[in-house]
């Protein structure tokens, strides 16, 4: 009687495991793609620190956000008078 009940359980159970699994999966997959992509800035001159070239990633990876051979910077806020952090290309 024992054994017959720990099979009836076993599978139910674990379909609700998988089950969690999956969907937190999916919602962490969704969540990073929005605030990945930033505006990509290179320095022109003092006058003009920050001119907006292309959209770039700020997920490290190994390939840096260039436009033709400068490399781009993003601003720590939006309203940032500097552009001083790294950015990266958006992988395909």
């Amino acid at each position: 009687m024992k054994r017959n009940f720990l099979k009836g359980i076993m599978m139910p159970a674990a379909v609700v495991i998988l089950g969690v699994g999956g969907a937190f999966a999916t919602t962490s997959m969704s969540s990073t793609k929005g605030i990945a992509d930033v505006q990509g800035y290179r320095y022109v001159s003092q006058a003009e620190p920050c001119r907006a070239e292309v959209m770039c990633s700020n997920v490290f990876n190994s390939t840096i956000c260039t436009s033709g051979s400068n490399q781009l910077f993003g601003k720590p806020t939006p309203n940032a008078a500097n552009c001083d952090l790294p950015l990266y290309k958006i992988p395909n």
